[in-house]
């Protein structure tokens, strides 16, 4: 039996997901399917050939898309015991909810993190809301205080949050690219100068202790556990 991930990110988020599942699922093959559209075809398509499917899809409540594609991902596999859903609100957001993200990005010192101070309260303020299940009237309470437009979603926010805390450092993570520092061993970075130093500076995991981290101290672990990995 083989096992698959299918996920529908094509640039930093399917990056990711190679190398986690590479160090801490060996077995399983990563694939990407460029779209949540593409994701719900692909997946109507499976049938009962002894493989097991776990796709991963995007659950961001306040966008009308997910929802509707995730409805129609669930009618798609309904019945099929060999395909399993892992829901994740988004890529950006799982890392965003890493618990330790800020000791990662950032020395002890390190003037950048007094810089970006109000922004590192609103990634906490936010992975909180959202883990809680927040409602209507809470993001959008959330919005009008750190400047949000009232029409840009929580997929959206992730992304924008952890961008501005990642930025300029070995970390930078935008929707193309990951930042090198989440997915290689620590100072394997080719762009790294001498006066880059973050918060690993002095533990310097390897990338497979990197990778048990994020999975263990992020949402990862609880999507993954109810998905049956």
């Amino acid at each position: 039996m083989k096992r698959y991930i299918w996920c529908e990110d094509a640039g930093s988020g399917y990056q990711f997901w190679k190398v986690l599942f590479k160090n801490l699922y060996p077995d399983i093959i990563v694939e990407t399917k460029h779209n949540n559209s593409q994701l719900s075809k692909n997946a109507e398509n499976i049938n009962e050939d002894g493989n097991l499917y776990y796709i991963m899809i995007d659950t961001a409540t306040d966008n009308p898309d997910v929802l509707r594609e995730l409805k129609r991902l669930k009618k798609n596999i309904s019945g099929k015991n060999n395909v399993r859903i892992i829901e994740l609100r988004s890529f950006e957001f799982a890392l965003l909810s890493f618990e330790y993200l800020e000791e990662w990005v950032f020395a002890e010192h390190d003037e950048l993190k007094d810089k970006r101070k109000q922004q590192i309260i609103a990634k906490q303020t936010f992975v909180k809301l959202m883990i809680s299940g927040g409602k209507i009237d809470e993001l959008k309470a959330f919005k009008s205080v750190y400047n949000y437009r009232s029409n840009i979603n929580s997929e959206k926010i992730a992304a924008r949050l952890l961008f501005d805390i990642t930025r300029n450092t070995g970390f930078e993570t935008d929707k193309s690219k990951i930042g090198p520092c989440f997915v290689c061993s620590c100072c394997e970075w080719d762009g790294k100068q001498d006066d880059d130093i973050c918060g690993l500076d002095n533990s310097k995991p390897t990338l497979s202790e990197k990778m048990k981290q994020l999975f263990e101290y992020s949402v990862l672990h609880k999507a993954f556990e109810e998905a049956g990995l």
